[in-house]
């Protein structure tokens, strides 16, 4: 819901063309705001790892307010508040301002089927020192709409394991199957993947070694002490199609022992861009913990996340938070 509603806020504040016109026939595809932030357009030529790929990926994420339990519905009642994050990747980082007014303007428009309005309170930005700056409050501007990217933590995962949560359905296929259960191999295969499509679509002049033997090599070494997934069945309303589509994924736990030392660039990676398919809807959220239970290197349940940064094999542009 948010993200369609987004994108209608911010094709109407930018776009020059008729509603009509499909943006993949508009003179202006490629230099768009529409197009570069919502709806990217590449027309150069695609590696062969990424050529199965059926839409460009994403350089956004909404990630809303999660309920306390992952198959919990919540409900929210006429003034209650509805908070969301929003992730920008690469150059999108530059599009923050645009991000900010496409979000006024689809809460004047209103969500859902019955456009149900609402007020945009507040928005806060991530700078590179962690901290939050208030941007928006009260419905006023305060000070400069915009941050510097931000990098995420290179601190190491502590001790010689680490716990996997994957918070909303994550749907990974491999050899085009839909899988219920997954090695740590096919986990590591997934995320390099998934840096590797953010990067060469996102990131200008992003150099990439394609080569993951030596990786998956060292993933093999990895001891998979636990792996408690659960099928989420869960379905979205395509506007376009008019239809309902599955968009089911695992959720659960984890967990894995050994060297992670060589991983942990992509772990860290991974907690911010998510993993398998639909992560524009907030699909394949994973953060890690610690085996014993105790405090997770990256809280769930706080707003104190660490932007992306520097990623396996190549720079990668930071990300933002609204």
């Amino acid at each position: 819901m948010l993200r369609g509603a987004f994108g209608h806020a911010l094709r109407k504040a930018v776009c020059v063309a008729t509603p009509e016109q499909p943006c993949a026939t508009c003179l202006l595809r490629n230099d768009c705001y529409h197009t570069l932030l919502f709806e990217p357009v590449f027309e150069g030529t695609v590696p062969a790892p990424l050529a199965d790929l059926p839409i460009i990926p994403r350089s956004y994420i909404f990630e809303p307010a999660a309920p306390s339990e992952p198959n919990n519905a919540r409900h929210l009642e006429a003034g209650d508040p509805l908070e969301f994050d929003l992730l920008l990747f690469g150059r999108a980082t530059d599009l923050q301002l645009y991000a900010l007014l496409a979000c006024e303007r689809m809460a004047v428009a209103g969500l859902g089927r019955n456009r149900v309005p609402f007020r945009l309170e507040s928005a806060l930005v991530q700078t590179p020192d962690g901290s939050w700056r208030v941007v928006l409050g009260d419905g006023r501007m305060r000070g400069r709409g915009s941050t510097r990217p931000s990098y995420p933590s290179d601190d190491p995962i502590p001790g010689r394991g680490a716990v996997l949560h994957f918070l909303t359905p994550t749907r990974l296929r491999i050899e085009d199957d839909q899988v219920e259960t997954v090695t740590f191999p096919e986990l590591v295969a997934a995320m390099a993947r998934r840096v590797f499509e953010v990067a060469f679509f996102h990131v200008q002049d992003a150099v990439l070694d394609w080569n993951l033997d030596r990786l998956l090599a060292e993933a093999h070494q990895i001891e998979l002490v636990r792996c408690d997934l659960q099928w989420h069945d869960w379905e979205r309303y395509n506007a376009h199609q008019h239809t309902l589509m599955n968009m089911g994924g695992f959720l659960g736990t984890v967990e894995i022992a050994g060297d992670l030392a060589p991983f942990t660039p992509l772990l860290r990676a991974t907690e911010i861009l998510h993993l398998g398919r639909g992560t524009p809807f907030g699909l394949g959220r994973m953060v890690i913990n610690s085996p014993d239970g105790e405090a997770p290197f990256v809280d769930p349940g706080s707003r104190e996340r660490t932007p992306i940064g520097d990623v396996y094999y190549h720079p990668l542009d930071p990300g933002f938070f609204l």
